[in-house]
């Protein structure tokens, strides 16, 4: 009877073992998952983007004061006085118009007096023209030919005489007066009535109202690559008359100039620039006027990365790559720095041509500053 109770007894206190063990292995499952929980907790949040393979739009705004094409400074004989001015700032003006008049008095009596020399050699002429007879005359082979030179160098002197004076009435009908060349607008007037002339600046500046305007400024050389003289370009002018007009571009520089490193949002260094002169004709126009052009740059068949997924190392550029491990509590995400190859940037993507794959998962931002390797958790 004491035998058959005591092998009841075995299963009993069997199962309890079982159960204590089922028990002890729950709760160390438990605890091991509620760790891994908190652990988890302490990693770096992120948020991912997927970068996608597309075309990148860079938009850039190229501004100048708008001036007139051509303008050209008219001057006086240095130190001849002036007498008249005949125009003011801002006038226009017909081809031949007389802007300024000067005083031409001294040239005037300058020419007299070699008019009066031009005389006295015609006079002596005379005089020689007679001993010429009269040497002839007497059959002096020596006093002819004496008299014959005489006649010659005489000659030969009232030539230049002549020469001398019509020189001295061209010179003062050129300077005696300042004339309009062209058609145009008066833009600055230097000479004052009653002073002389000076070398240090134009009498007057007019510009050729018929060559319109024109305004220039830098692009990223990208962006001017595509362009060709003569291409139609939408101008915008600002100010009190801000409207829209057409603009013709009439030359692409070279220059010297770099675009500051990250201008525009862009995560590229040091771009060199492209000057570009653009032609335009309107006739509300005075000069002074601030115009503006987009131009819109392409760049075609490059994966898109967001700016702020971009780390810089040095002159290298990375993001961080996810990748995904499997493990024994699941799957596991880490980090790892991927370096790629930036070839244009506008404010918000990067093109990128090296270094990702399409539909690849990058970090977009993260709570924490990540490294090489880091565990994290995706939000």
């Amino acid at each position: 009877m004491e035998l058959q109770l005591a092998g009841q007894a075995v299963p009993g206190r069997k199962r309890k073992i079982r159960l204590l063990f089922g028990l002890f292995m729950g709760l160390l499952i438990g605890f091991t998952l509620f760790s891994n929980t908190l652990m988890s907790l302490t990693l770096p949040k992120v948020v991912l983007v997927t970068p996608n393979r597309g075309e990148l739009n860079h938009t850039f705004q190229g501004s100048g004061i708008v001036k007139w094409r051509v303008q050209t400074a008219l001057s006086g004989e240095p130190g001849t006085r002036v007498n008249k001015v005949n125009v003011k700032e801002g006038e226009p003006v017909k081809k031949g118009l007389v802007l300024i008049v000067y005083d031409q008095r001294a040239a005037k009596n300058q020419i007299l007096d070699e008019q009066a020399a031009l005389s006295k050699l015609q006079l002596l002429n005379k005089e020689l023209e007679q001993s010429y007879v009269e040497a002839s005359q007497s059959g002096d082979e020596k006093s002819v030919e004496s008299a014959k030179h005489a006649l010659k160098v005489n000659e030969i002197d009232r030539d230049m005489q002549q020469r001398r004076i019509q020189k001295l009435q061209e010179n003062l009908a050129e300077t005696s007066t300042l004339v309009a060349p062209f058609d145009g607008i008066v833009t600055k007037v230097g000479a004052v009535e009653g002073l002389a002339s000076s070398e240090g600046g134009p009498a007057v500046m007019i510009a050729n109202t018929s060559l319109g305007f024109e305004f220039e400024f830098l692009v990223p050389e990208a962006a001017a690559a595509p362009l060709e003289k003569g291409a139609k370009l939408d101008v915008q002018l600002s100010g009190t008359q801000a409207r829209q007009i057409e603009g013709s571009l009439v030359e692409i520089q070279d220059t010297d100039a770099l675009s500051p490193a990250g201008e525009g949002g862009s995560t590229a260094s040091h771009t060199a620039m492209k000057k570009l002169l653009v032609a335009i004709k309107d006739n509300q126009l005075q000069g002074g006027e601030r115009a503006e052009v987009m131009l819109t740059q392409k760049t075609d068949d490059v994966i898109l990365v967001p700016n702020k997924a971009i780390h810089d190392e040095g002159d290298k550029k990375y993001v961080f790559a996810m990748e995904e491990r499997s493990g024994p509590l699941g799957n596991a995400f880490y980090v790892r720095k991927a370096y790629i190859t930036v070839v244009d940037s506008n404010d918000t993507q990067s093109a990128v041509t090296d270094g990702l794959f399409e539909q690849q998962s990058i970090v977009f931002e993260s709570g924490d500053p990540l490294q090489d390797g880091d565990k994290v958790r995706v939000h």
